[in-house]
């Protein structure tokens, strides 16, 4: 059995690392640190886990040995403490942007956590398009959740050719992607019937889809990305704008590129029109589950291709791709202690 760690799982994404890797038949939750919780069961603050574990929090720095670590702190908490963690295990997973971006990029967009060019390079864990890379890796950054389900739909495109460099990025959220903390604008009373689109420019998920499209698709694009709050909890809902770069052989030949595109990855769907009473993607059914839905659409007048993608940010968005890409490292089979398929209604 393999044995893993969390650091820093009193939060949401911490939550559901626990509640997968609790559930994984093929490794071993030996440890959970949270400096608020220290002492206290894992159920304390995860109550979706009562009689899972008789495991308790440890603080940060009680961090034992252990054989692969996932790391869920705050970005730029994982940089400053690497030269304790790094010793302490021989795999890493972490669900922060600390290591998502080139160092001098990932400067640039988060200026108050700078990064050493000393410190080592993570492979950038996106299942569908790192597979190879994260087979036997070290070392894995997560993406950032709305870059997640953006990426997922603008790849395929950018990499055949159809669009031009230039997309229009529009993303969704529930609350939980705030995190556990509350503030002024994440606090229930302000945030629950909040419709609002809290960062119309310079959101750091920006750069994060331009890196990404540019090392994966060999497209840098200029991305316009806005961030809209609306009244859920979780999910994530990304809807990608963009421009035909030649005439297309007909409306459904973006359709094709995405279907063939992932049609050997479990976790990623692609719904067509008529098939279903839903056709369009929507987070609700898919909470709590690794999966992710797309849904294209193409004004031809226009040469617009929308792509919408739908994903659980805490999961698919988070920690399920964590046990995705752990899966991968380990030669497992990537689909293990990943079987949940949602709920509906919910």
């Amino acid at each position: 059995m393999t044995r893993i760690a969390v650091l820093g799982a009193g939060g949401y994404a911490g939550g559901e690392v626990l509640r997968l890797l609790l559930a994984h038949p093929a490794v071993e939750l030996v440890q959970a640190t949270s400096e608020q919780h220290a002492g206290k069961r894992l159920d304390f603050p995860h109550p979706h886990l009562r009689g899972q574990s008789t495991l308790r929090f440890s603080p940060h720095d009680a961090l034992e040995p252990c054989d692969v670590l996932v790391t869920c702190m705050p970005s730029g908490e994982l940089i400053r403490r690497w030269p304790q963690v790094s010793p302490r295990a021989g795999r890493i997973i972490d669900l922060s942007a600390d290591f998502r971006l080139e160092a001098a990029e990932h400067a640039r967009w988060y200026p108050r956590a700078p990064r050493s060019v000393e410190l080592p390079r993570f492979v950038y864990g996106l299942p569908e398009w790192t597979r190879d890379t994260l087979q036997g890796a070290r070392y894995v950054a997560v993406p950032g959740c709305m870059a997640h389900a953006a990426l997922l739909a603008l790849l395929p495109l950018a990499r055949a050719g159809l669009v031009r460099p230039e997309v229009v990025v529009d993303a969704k959220t529930g609350s939980s992607g705030g995190g556990a903390t509350a503030d002024r604008s994440s606090h229930h009373p302000e945030r629950a019937s909040a419709l609002r689109c809290y960062r119309p420019v310079g959101h750091r998920h920006t750069g994060e889809i331009e890196s990404a499209t540019e090392h994966l698709a060999g497209m840098r694009p200029i991305v316009h990305f806005s961030a809209t709050a609306v009244p859920s909890v979780r999910g994530v809902l990304a809807t990608v704008h963009a421009f035909a770069a030649r005439p297309l052989e007909d409306a459904a030949e973006p359709l094709r590129v995405l279907a063939t595109t992932y049609r050997e990855h479990p976790f990623v769907h692609l719904l067509r029109a008529n098939a279903s009473a839903s056709p369009f993607p929507e987070p609700a059914p898919l909470a709590g589950t690794n999966h992710c839905e797309l849904a294209v659409d193409v004004d031809a007048e226009r040469g617009r291709i929308v792509v919408n993608a739908a994903l659980d940010n805490l999961v698919k968005g988070a920690a399920g791709t964590a046990i995705h890409a752990l899966n991968l490292m380990l030669g497992r089979p990537e689909t293990e202690g990943l079987g949940f398929r949602g709920l509906h209604p919910l």
